[in-house]
C-alpha cells in the first residue's frame, strides 16, 4: 500500500506541474478527492497508473476552464485598464492566465491568413475605425467587414476552449 501511495503522489504532481507549469497543493488535494470520489469507476483490468494519469489531467482541465472561464467573466471596463488592470490586482494565478490567454490570442491572429491579420490588427489593435482600417489597407469597407468576419469566425473556432 506505501508503493502505490508513493505512486500515486508522485504521478499527480508529475500531472498537476505538466499541466499548470507548476506545483500546486490545493490542486493535489482536489485531485485527491476526485480519486476518492470516482474510485468506484475504476475496473481492476485497467491499470491503476493510467487511471490516475486521466482523472488529474480531466481534473486540471476542468480547474483551467474553470479559472478561464471566471476571468473572461471579470468585467473590466476600458476606462479601468482592460486586462492588465485585471492582471495587475497582485494575484499572481490571474497573472499568470491573463499572460497565457493573450499568448494564445495573439498566437492565433498571428497564424491568420495576411490579409485577415492585417484587418484584424488595423481594427482591433490599432483601433482604426472601418473606413480609416479600410483606407490604411487600400480596400473598399465592405471588403475590410467581410475578413473580420471570416477572421473572427476562425479565431472563434481556434480558440471556443477559451470562452471568448
Amino acid at each position: 500500500m506505501q508503493n502505490v501511495n508513493w505512486f500515486c503522489k508522485r504521478l499527480v504532481r508529475s500531472v498537476v506541474k505538466k499541466m499548470l507549469n507548476r506545483a500546486d497543493e490545493d490542486v493535489e488535494q482536489e485531485i485527491y478527492i476526485r480519486l476518492w470520489q470516482k474510485f468506484s469507476t475504476y475496473h481492476e483490468q485497467d491499470k491503476f497508473g493510467a487511471w490516475v494519469r486521466v482523472v488529474a489531467e480531466n481534473y486540471c482541465k476542468d480547474y483551467l476552464r474553470s479559472k478561464s472561464r471566471k476571468l473572461l467573466a471579470a468585467t473590466v471596463s476600458e476606462e479601468d485598464g482592460g486586462l492588465d488592470a485585471l492582471a495587475a490586482d497582485g494575484n499572481p494565478e490571474r497573472e499568470w492566465l491573463c499572460k497565457c490567454r493573450r499568448k494564445l490570442i495573439l498566437k492565433a491572429v498571428d497564424e491568420l491568413p495576411a490579409e485577415m491579420r492585417k484587418a484584424v490588427v488595423a481594427v482591433e489593435f490599432d483601433g482604426l475605425s472601418y473606413d480609416e482600417a479600410a483606407r490604411k489597407l487600400g480596400i473598399n469597407p465592405g471588403t475590410l467587414k467581410s475578413r473580420l468576419f471570416n477572421a473572427k469566425r476562425k479565431l472563434h473556432e481556434k480558440l471556443a476552449y477559451l470562452e471568448l
